[in-house]
């Protein structure tokens, strides 16, 4: 038997999910999935897109699996052990020649006939990281990318509860999924000053913004030819998994982490570039 246990976030989810379901194959074990409480938000979402959740027990002995080991689980002399994986598994080599395996375990996307450019805008709790946000791209940034696509409309997928201008009493009432303490926060102008740039800079777009569960946001930009997205792993996972001609990944992916940062902007694979 195979475990995964599983932590907070559907992007995350779908690295720790895959990464154990491509071990159950190889060891032919059956794969059960915990999520990290009973009410768990993302439960139904991860239903949503194949993902099964059952009550399980086994008997005998026990690997642990981690980004460390995860790999030399992949040998056959291991096939009577039990493992239980835990960890993030955000490591595009995990996964470069098994893409269109792991293609079939998630719903057929009905690919659109239109050149229309989706960006995933990951803002919610990022907005507000002390830690992390004078190394997050400005609108700039985000413009220059915009002009490598040929589109004629411009959908925006994002956390946020309405693409509008932000005011403090906006923001402050707002809630998200990991709720960020005030010691770790940028002061609140400094975020809705960021946000609000962004409103105002694709304001020429006229983008379409709708509000969607996230299992939808995320077979909604599988469906895409043109994808544009920073840092989110729901957004990596969608890109990957989608048939688009040209996706832009932000290059630095996430610099604040300094050495321990992720490879994912690297993966290579065709019509993807970096943007910076």
């Amino acid at each position: 038997m195979i475990i995964v246990r599983l932590t907070n976030g559907f992007g995350n989810n779908l690295f720790q999910y895959i990464a154990a379901r491509l071990l159950s194959e190889f060891h032919n074990h059956e794969l059960t999935v915990i999520p990290p409480s009973s009410d768990y938000y993302a439960i139904q979402d991860l239903k949503n897109v194949g993902v099964d959740f059952k009550e399980t027990s086994f008997r005998g002995d026990v690997i642990i699996i981690n980004e460390d080991n995860y790999q030399k689980a992949f040998d056959k002399s291991l096939k009577h052990y039990n493992f239980i994986v835990q960890g993030y598994f955000e490591d595009h080599t995990f996964f470069n020649q098994k893409i269109n395996l792991i293609k079939s375990w998630f719903p057929k996307i009905q690919k659109r006939k239109d050149d229309d450019l989706v960006i995933h805008f990951r803002a919610g709790d990022r907005l507000f990281y002390k830690n992390e946000f004078d190394y997050k791209p400005r609108v700039e940034r985000y413009l220059k990318a915009i002009e490598k696509f040929n589109f004629s409309s411009l959908h925006i997928v994002t956390d946020m509860l309405e693409w509008d201008y932000l005011t403090e009493e906006k923001l402050q009432k707002m809630s998200f999924h990991v709720d960020v303490p005030h010691k770790d926060r940028v002061p609140l102008k400094e975020s809705i000053d960021y946000f609000n740039s962004f409103v105002e800079k694709f304001e020429k777009f006229n983008p379409i913004v709708e509000k969607r569960a996230v299992s939808e946001d995320f077979n909604f930009i599988r469906s895409f030819n043109n994808i544009l997205f920073e840092h989110g792993t729901l957004g990596w996972w969608a890109s990957v998994l989608s048939d688009a001609e040209k996706v832009g990944v932000y290059g630095p992916w996430r610099p604040w982490k300094g050495a321990s940062n992720k490879n994912l902007s690297n993966v290579n694979i065709n019509g993807w570039f970096k943007w910076e």
